[in-house]
């Protein structure tokens, strides 16, 4: 077994007018789960949208899953980008149920309705 390092797993959070981008990209693990937590837990939930890009996970386990899942109990409109892995577990936990799936970041992020 390959240990992953701190710098193979990263967390990008971008603030949009209509969304929240949060890029992550590596193993969601035990070891990486806590770090996207920390980035999600500071996310406001009157902040609309948040696009979770989870495209560049190539595996993710139940800690994982249960990292992003505390901003869904929060009642956030979160839409999922994700691996075939990733989706497939998400589709066999039930967790597409409870989240928008997208096939991209241009599906996922709702238009900008302009100045108010």
């Amino acid at each position: 077994m390959v240990a992953q390092s701190e710098e193979d797993f990263f967390v990008e959070v971008a603030h949009t007018p209509v969304a929240v981008l949060v890029t992550v990209a590596g193993e969601l693990d035990a070891d990486t789960a806590p770090k996207l937590a920390w980035h999600l837990e500071r996310i406001d939930t009157e902040s609309g949208v948040v696009v979770l890009d989870l495209a560049a996970v190539p595996f993710c386990d139940s800690v994982g899953l249960a990292s992003f899942l505390t901003v869904v109990r929060r009642g956030v409109d979160v839409r999922v980008i994700g691996s075939r892995q990733v989706i497939r577990l998400m589709s066999l936990t039930g967790i597409t149920d409870h989240v928008t799936l997208a096939a991209s970041i241009a599906e996922a992020v709702p238009p900008d309705p302009g100045p108010r």
